[in-house]
């Protein structure tokens, strides 16, 4: 097991000691807000060492005889630098909050590694709060198996640091969901007691730290507190996402912005709520098959309602309602709700009065005014921003309640109100058929488009057919040439091999000549020297000196 290593040899919770005045006047860490200069470490070496054990730090695998812990000296701040290394730092600082309440292990994954790049932020100064939403981001795209890509998350949240002191002065960095893109709740309204529980992380031996390169000559991403945080962090607008970071960002906003996730539901029971996530996503896996579903049906999935035994559907646009989550929730039988629903402004119409008039004398406010709970106040049906859903004329206007209303006003009086429902009827209507005009104006122009390019093609298939005609022409002509000087080979090489064996025969020929003279020769030298050694002559030898 690794070392824990401490300068305070006694038990219990340490004294919390006063802000020290060397460190605001000190100009490394006069940048740094009080709240963080005031706030030692509280944690206890025993506390720390079975934190260790437990393998809540390094998860229990090999990676925890590479890393030990060590408490803060006394008197020593998170924020503090290693002056000895201020360049390579030698050790992290870490929040006990990170591991125990989110469950980020050592060493970082990939995810988070190139988001504290991205963001130039030294994980200990990111807020528990923000490292909620890193976790839940990154649980819920492994869930539904989701590129995790920091542009997206960064897209979705907003860094920024809230601090009281002024901008010269830099404290806990924290996210924020942007306009109309929550996914998230918060994991806590107010976090108490985190600051003073932070310690530090070392490499053991040689081993090679996971916040440096292999080289060791420079960081993966910041390890000390710095005042450039947040240097390299720049807004992300959705035109600047590529299309798969645009997929993946529509996917998320098209399954949560409704009814938002609770991180300590999707924390605190991760199994539980990777079923329920995959049931929001009607058992969907992977970027393709989301995709196609979201494009299938972009108003949302249709998930079974448990009260009501009815389905609903999940709408991150705003039309109509969703019980998505309390039916996961439910049949996970997860204590706290995975889901919370995001609330929506409701507004009612109120009907003219007998007299003509409003039943509020300004109608404006009466348009706007919030829907009331109770019954007996709405006089004749509510309107609200489902007006032109299907199906809701016939089940506000024409049933039972809304005939039990108009019996108690008289049709003449209520011209006023009637005409109004017409005129909002007309403006629908018209909003519509400009809808339908626009889209039908796209569609010309795609079947257009389409056309155009069908031709092109055409023009072009027409252009290879002649070529393959051309090829085919030139091939049968090659063919023929091939035939030709074929014949013209063969005749070649029987007019060679007549000549050879003319050849073959002259040369017979004239051995048997050589032969016959050498023979004579002989007959001829033998008469005239009959002990001459006539062995010693040929048609091919050179005689003897002076034969």
């Amino acid at each position: 097991m690794a070392e824990v290593r401490g300068d305070n040899p006694e038990e219990g919770v340490r004294e919390v000691e006063e802000a020290q005045m060397p460190h605001e006047l000190n100009p490394l860490y006069n940048w740094v807000t009080r709240d963080v200069l005031g706030s030692p470490s509280t944690l206890t070496e025993d506390y720390l060492k079975s934190l260790k054990e437990s393998g809540v730090i390094c998860g229990g695998g090999e990676e925890e005889e590479h890393y030990r812990v060590e408490l803060p000296r006394r008197g020593e701040r998170i924020c503090e630098l290693n002056l000895e290394h201020p360049r390579v730092p030698h050790w992290l600082w870490v929040n006990e909050v990170m591991f125990t309440e989110f469950g980020v292990r050592i060493p970082f994954s990939p995810f988070q590694q190139r988001l504290l790049q991205r963001c130039f932020v030294v994980p200990s100064q990111f807020h528990p709060n923000a490292w909620s939403s890193i976790r839940c981001f990154e649980l819920v795209t492994e869930y539904l198996e989701l590129p995790q890509d920091p542009e997206v998350f960064l897209y979705l949240f907003t860094v920024f640091f809230p601090n009281a002191e002024g901008k010269t002065k830099k404290g806990y960095m924290s996210v924020h969901p942007g306009k109309y893109r929550r996914i998230f709740g918060l994991y806590e309204e107010s976090f108490h007691d985190f600051k003073g529980r932070y310690f530090k992380v070392f490499p053991v031996g040689d081993h090679p730290p996971f916040w440096l390169t292999l080289e060791r000559d420079a960081g993966r991403f910041p390890s000390y507190w710095s005042k450039d945080a947040g240097l390299n962090y720049v807004p992300v607008s959705y035109k600047k996402l590529n299309d798969e970071q645009r997929d993946t960002t529509d996917i998320l906003l098209w399954l949560f912005s409704k009814h938002f996730l609770k991180p300590k539901a999707v924390l605190g029971s991760p199994d539980r709520a990777r079923e329920a996530i995959l049931e929001m996503a009607g058992g969907k896996k992977s970027l393709a098959l989301l995709r196609r579903a979201m494009q299938a049906n972009p108003q949302g999935l249709v998930f079974p309602d448990p009260t009501s035994g009815q389905a609903s559907s999940s709408n991150p646009e705003g039309g109509g309602s969703s019980n998505v989550g309390g039916g996961a929730t439910a049949q996970l039988e997860i204590s706290s709700p995975i889901q919370e629903e995001r609330p929506e402004e409701q507004v009612e119409v109120v009907p003219l009065s007998p007299s003509g008039k409003p039943a509020n004398d300004e109608m404006t406010s009466a348009r706007k005014r919030p829907r009331v709970s109770d019954a007996s106040e709405r006089d004749l049906c509510p309107i609200d921003r489902s007006f032109e859903a299907s199906g809701f004329i016939e089940s506000n206007f024409m049933g039972p309640r809304a005939l039990e209303a108009l019996r108690d006003y008289d049709p003449i009086e209520s011209t006023r109100w009637v005409q109004w429902a017409m005129l909002r009827s007309a403006t629908i209507l018209k909003s519509g058929k400009a809808e339908a005009k626009s889209a039908k104006s796209q569609a010309e122009k795609d079947l257009e488009a389409a056309l155009k390019a069908t031709k092109e093609k055409d023009v072009e298939v027409q252009r290879l057919k002649d070529r393959e005609v051309n090829l085919l022409a030139e091939l049968e002509s090659t063919k023929k040439q091939v035939t030709t000087e074929k014949a013209r080979a063969d005749k070649a090489e029987a007019s060679f091999t007549a000549a050879e064996a003319g050849r073959q025969e002259m040369l017979k020929v004239a051995e048997d000549a050589v032969k016959e003279t050498e023979a004579a020769s002989k007959e001829q030298i033998l008469v005239l020297a009959p002990d001459f050694d006539v062995s010693l002559l040929g048609a091919f030898k050179d005689p003897p000196p002076g034969s």
